[in-house]
């Protein structure tokens, strides 16, 4: 009888134990379900982001840059002058992305002249400010200093020429009695009855081409020496309208 109610009682927990199993997963599986829905809805319902997309940049004020000034010299901007009884402003462009003249670009031209190419006479090499000075000079009623510009006529069309200056091509200085002329009309030089040449109340000339390449001033200069023309009355503004217009500095046409 013991042996049978044991039996019994093994058969009947074998049958009770898989079915509480049962009971609690099937319990168990509804909660599951129902978070699985939620977090699937969630992941629906949140923004879409693009992979490729940047992050918004947060954009900053810029600050505006001062122009600088471009300078004639330390502190001073620019100068008047008068030319053909006007004002005229000397100073340099401020555009700082200017550019020179295109005619002005090429480097293969001509050959450099030495910074002393007169010795042994002493013709004094200028740069600008000392161009300059040489205008104000004449600006201020200075009627025995000139400016000369020796070049070719078809340059003055191509490129203008420097404020106040007298127009006094080089060729012409080839010619004796052309140079004579010029000698007496534009720079005060006296010619006298025996022919000779008096100086001594000639004009200083500042004298100048194209640039450092250029032969047409050197040309003038020379000849000038040859005729006597002092020296130190001579001015050769070596750099000349190349120097001139790579400084941003006014031409007229």
């Amino acid at each position: 009888m013991r042996k049978t109610l044991v039996l019994l009682s093994i058969v009947l927990l074998s049958h009770i134990t898989p079915s509480l199993a049962n009971t609690e997963k099937n319990t168990a599986k509804p909660a599951e379900v129902v978070l699985e829905k939620a977090s699937v809805q969630v992941a629906q319902n949140a923004p879409r982001v693009n992979p490729n997309s940047k992050a918004p940049s947060v954009k900053r004020a810029k600050k505006k840059k001062k122009k600088k000034p471009v300078f004639l010299e330390p502190g001073v901007l620019a100068t008047t002058i008068i030319v053909d009884g006007k004002p005229f402003v000397i100073g340099r462009n401020q555009n700082r992305k200017n550019l020179m003249p295109k005619i002005y670009q090429k480097t293969g031209r001509g050959i450099i002249k030495p910074l002393h190419p007169f010795k042994p006479h002493k013709v004094e090499t200028i740069a600008e400010l000392e161009m300059i000075n040489y205008m104000k000079r004449i600006s201020a009623g200075d009627k025995k200093t000139i400016v000369v510009d020796s070049r070719a006529p078809i340059w003055l069309n191509l490129t203008g020429h420097l404020p106040g200056a007298v127009h006094v091509p080089y060729k012409q200085f080839l010619d004796k009695n052309e140079a004579l002329e010029i000698m007496q009309d534009e720079f005060d030089v006296i010619l006298k009855p025996n022919g000779s040449l008096d100086f001594s109340q000639a004009k200083t000339l500042a004298i100048y081409c194209n640039g450092n390449w250029c032969k047409m001033s050197p040309t003038l200069i020379r000849e000038l020496l040859k005729y006597g023309y002092p020296a130190e009355k001579i001015k050769y503004y070596r750099g000349g309208m190349q120097a001139w217009t790579l400084l941003g500095l006014p031409t007229i046409n």
